[in-house]
């Protein structure tokens, strides 16, 4: 027996029931079968061949494109087939009399479009959720999203144009018209519903029904899955899987299956919902959510189902979305639910309130209240107004009073209607609202409550007048008792600015055991402040600061008032009880300060300005340091910030911080920062600022350089003030001269560079640079200026610098070239005259200088010119004194240093800074050399002893 012939004879076996589907199942792999699309006829052969089924057999189909086949073929008209299946009153024939009746046509259409299309995607998905590696609210976003998808239109293609000249648009429209025409008289064939078992796999789907009905669970699975392979977006297969599963007592895997196939057969709602109560027996709130969400898609107005999804979202800590279920129900409750309707209310409007939004609170009560105006209580209404009250809405609570609870206001002008009156509210104020108002009468049965916030609203609206008899009537009842409305009513007061209203009331309060609490005291210190009584009023945010060491305010105000006493000692004393150890002037290691979280950064704020004011500088400098390295807490820890602050752009400095940090060590090289409790951002840019440049000069004046250069360096590597360009520039000068201070000139060279080139013109900028290249080994600033020169060569400054620098080598003639660019730039400058004839000088007092009297000649020329320039001053003679004694001319020399000597330094306006330009004593010295090489020792020794002797 060929082959072929023995898998044809195999199948036969199968359908007539005479082996098993595992017994077939072993044969298909034995045989290596992947689908039973490899059983069928090729085009061209016979279509006959299984002599167990009959001539008119066919072979089945196959169900998809490139995906799954299709399951074994049942033949309609086979008399085998017939017998075996009924047989069993439990199997399903695999189609019905009026499949059997339907057209070759309509059989086209279920093969070419109706047939099932094994979708992977969809595959990959179910296996990935069978797997447990998706929740069923993923996979049924992923399948909708699938589906979406799959529903886009394809665009038509696009239509040439006619070469001919031929109207396309007329021809398609006569074509388009015949083919409508033609099928007017064709009947539409029937088409299946995509996601039902296709007629070939009918009998094998009926077969694992049959299992499972004779407890063959195992068999029944393999067949649902085997159909469940091949088509996996039909339903049928999954609902028997689930039901197997319910049976062999696995409730999650049957959760499963039914789950999916509810998702592939959507339209019972009923289904979802008891899906939904699996799922929470299960306690899976996420999944059941989901499952009454897919109910209430197809039954949207169904009650009961909007209830329990409220419900679960109000679980889950979604409230907004469990509002809007409610609200979805307030809408659909008939009108003789009224309580029902009421109490919803309720609790949405407290839930509205508790999530910040009261108008939509205020909202849902006044709906509420106009449907049902008969159900609505005093709690209610209390309610209600409580919300008005806070949204500051006072009107409108005598309009609700008014309205539900009987309250009635009569006016002066005649005026009787309450409703009249409410509309008087709306009128603009005259500021005599206290005498408008005559009488405000409240029906006896209305709650204490109610009538203390409507005079909490009177107050608020200045009807004092009308508020006093609802507050004389809270006074005849216990403080004790009813504190909170003493409480209420006094705050009224308070806001209102009737102080000598509410003290009274607050002074009862904190008299009382329950009320005495640092709130009221806060509100009655207030009080009493506000009526100038200060000595009490500090008493009392003494008590305060007492009961709660860790209030702000109180603070606060008690270190003003004690500042505003005269008591100094007393108002630091309010700022400082609590605080931590101030932090370390020196560089200590971490573990050598205390871990203990600090006090709050607003009240060292204030400390810092109390010490900077009383010219505390040693504690004000501990007290800004605690905070500002907190404040530069990133940049501050770093113990070399020098790699930081060299990078140009501050996205460079933040990724050099990032990788000092990064580094093993990098963080708290012995710079330590003390946390600190409330917010930086309470404390505005612009003081934190202010904060730091008062801390830089102080660290300044107190000779403190290496922790100003620490803190001013961490400020510009800190992001704090990166996006304020002038604070940045401003900066960068704070380090150079932080850098200057600590003789750190490597750095300050690098912080004076940029400023150079930016701003050549600024002579401060250039006396920096001079200053840090004199006090610097370094010689890197000579081919800097050569080359800066190159851009600017008319700049004074500039030439000056490159003169010295080859006048300090040696290259006189370099020099001289320089100094004579400048004195060509500005004839009038007297500096460029001294140097010309000072260089000169030393051009005749080298050994191999030719023509040395004519250059001398021009020195003494340019020296001359000098003179006149400069006038008769000290400088002046001290300098030709001076180059006449260094050629050696001594009798000249002395001429000019006696002129220098007999006369007085410049006069700066300044007495204390004079002596810096005093130069008697260089003359005496250098006068005394001249005596003493020409033997006058007595001659010598009476200058020095009178200028020289400090």
């Amino acid at each position: 027996m060929s082959s072929a012939e023995e898998i044809e004879r195999r199948v036969a076996q199968y359908l007539r029931g005479e082996v098993s589907f595992q017994e077939f199942d072993a044969f298909r792999q034995e045989r290596g079968i992947q689908s039973f699309v490899q059983l069928a006829p090729q085009p061209g052969t016979s279509t006959g061949g299984l002599t167990g089924v009959g001539q008119t057999g066919r072979l089945l189909r196959t169900m998809g494109e490139g995906g799954g086949a299709a399951g074994p073929s049942y033949n309609d008209d086979s008399s085998d087939d017939d017998d075996y299946l009924d047989n069993d009153d439990s199997a399903k024939r695999g189609d019905d009399s009026d499949e059997d009746d339907e057209n070759e046509e309509e059989m086209e259409v279920v093969e070419e479009e109706g047939s099932s299309t094994t979708n992977p995607v969809d595959t990959s998905l179910t296996a990935k959720y069978l797997e447990g590696k998706l929740s069923f609210s993923e996979f049924a976003e992923l399948m909708e999203q699938e589906e979406d998808d799959g529903k886009e239109t394809p665009k038509p293609a696009a239509v040439e144009p006619n070469k001919k000249g031929v109207d396309i648009s007329e021809a398609f429209s006569l074509e388009l018209a015949l083919e409508q025409e033609e099928r007017k008289g064709r009947k539409r064939p029937k088409r299946r519903r995509i996601n039902e078992v296709p007629k070939p796999l009918r009998g094998l789907m009926g077969e694992a029904n049959l299992r499972f009905a004779r407890g063959k669970y195992d068999d029944a699975i393999k067949m649902c899955m085997e159909v469940i392979r091949q088509v996996p977006h039909c339903y049928e297969p999954f609902s028997t899987a689930a039901m197997v599963y319910e049976e062999k007592g696995d409730m999650e895997r049957s959760l499963q299956f039914a789950l999916i196939a509810a998702h592939l057969n959507p339209q019972d709602p009923e289904e979802w919902v008891k899906l939904a109560e699996v799922s929470l027996e299960q306690n899976n709130i996420s999944q059941a959510i989901t499952c009454y969400k897919k109910a209430l898609r197809y039954d949207p107005n169904n009650i009961g189902i909007l209830w329990e999804q409220a419900n679960l979202l109000e679980q889950t800590q979604e409230p907004r979305k469990a509002l809007e279920g409610y609200q979805q129900i307030l809408k659909l409750l008939p009108e003789k639910e009224g309580n029902k309707y009421m109490d919803l209310m309720r609790d949405m409007s407290k839930t509205y309130h508790a999530t910040g939004e009261t108008e939509t609170a205020i909202e849902t009560m006044q709906a509420a209240f106009t449907k049902h105006p008969t159900l609505v209580t005093f709690e209610d209404v209390n309610m209600l107004t409580e919300l008005y009250i806070t949204m500051k809405q006072y009107r409108h609570v005598l309009e609700a009073m008014s309205s539900y609870c009987s309250v009635q206001l009569s006016w002066q002008g005649g005026v009787t209607d309450t409703m009249a009156a409410l509309d008087r509210l709306g009128m603009p104020d005259t500021g005599q609202q206290e005498t408008q108002v005559m009488q405000c009468t409240i029906p006896p049965e209305t709650p204490i409550d109610l009538s203390i916030k409507l005079a909490v609203s009177l107050v608020h609206l200045r009807y004092l007048g009308a508020a006093k008899p609802l507050v004389d009537m809270l006074l005849q009842e216990s403080a004790e008792d009813m504190g909170d409305l003493y409480l209420d009513i006094a705050e009224a007061y308070v806001d209102v600015g009737e102080y000598d209203s509410a003290r009274p009331i607050l002074a009862m309060l904190v008299n009382t055991d329950r009320y005495n609490l640092a709130a009221v005291w806060l509100r009655y210190a207030e009080c009493l402040n506000a009526l100038g009584k200060t000595e009490h009023a500090v008493q009392s945010y003494a008590k305060v600061v007492e009961m709660a060491p860790s209030h702000l305010g109180a603070r606060l105000s008690l270190s003003a008032l004690q500042q505003q006493l005269g008591r100094p000692e007393e108002a630091l004393q309010a700022l400082s009880e609590g605080a931590p150890a101030a932090m370390p002037t020196a560089v200590e290691t971490a573990a050598e300060v205390s871990s203990q979280p600090g006090p709050d950064v607003q009240l060292l704020h204030h400390k810092s300005t109390l010490l900077y004011s009383q010219g505390r500088m040693e504690d004000f400098l501990d007290t800004s340091l605690l905070m500002l390295s907190k404040y530069f807490e990133e940049a501050y820890q770093q113990q070399n910030l020098q790699l930081v602050v060299t990078k140009l752009t501050s996205r460079r400095r933040k990724y050099q911080l990032n990788a000092l940090r990064d580094e093993p060590g990098g963080t708290g090289q012995g710079r330590h920062v003390v946390d600190l409790s409330g917010k930086l951002s309470s404390i505005s840019k612009l003081e934190w600022w202010d904060l730091l440049c008062k801390a830089s000069r102080c660290l300044a004046r107190l000779g403190r350089t290496e922790e100003v250069e620490h803190l001013t360096m961490a400020a510009l590597a800190s992001p704090q003030f990166e996006k304020d360009a002038p604070k940045q520039k401003e900066l960068k000068y704070m380090v150079l001269s932080a850098c200057c201070l600590n003789k750190n000139y490597r750095m300050a060279y690098f912080f004076v560079r940029p400023m150079i080139m930016e701003n050549t013109e600024v002579n401060q900028l250039w006396n920096v640079f001079s200053q840090i290249t004199t006090s610097s080994e370094d010689a890197r600033h000579h081919r800097f200026c050569l080359r800066l020169m190159i851009k600017n060569q008319n700049n004074i400054a500039l030439s000056f610098l490159n003169g010295h620098n080859s006048l300090i080598s040696g290259t006189y003639k370099h020099a001289l070239g320089e100094y004579v660019r400048a004195y060509r730039l500005d004839p009038s400058n007297p500096m460029s005259l001294l140097l010309i004839g000072v260089t000169f000088f030393h051009m005749a007092s080298q050994k191999y200088t030719i023509k040395r009297h004519f250059v001398l000649v021009q020195g003494m020329s340019f020296l001359n010119e000098y003179l006149i320039q400069r006038g008769e001053t000290q400088e002046a003679y001290y300098n030709v004194g001076r180059a006449l004694h260094q050629l050696g001319l001594e009798h000249l020399a002395i001429h000019y240093y006696q002129k220098a000597l007999h006369m007085n330094p410049p006069d700066v306006g300044d007495s204390k800074f004079s002596y810096l330009l005093d130069l008697r004593s260089e003359i005496a010295y250098n006068l005394a050399l001249i005596y003493s090489n020409s033997g006058s020792k007595n001659l010598a020794k009476l200058l020095l002893d009178q200028y020289c002797v400090v």
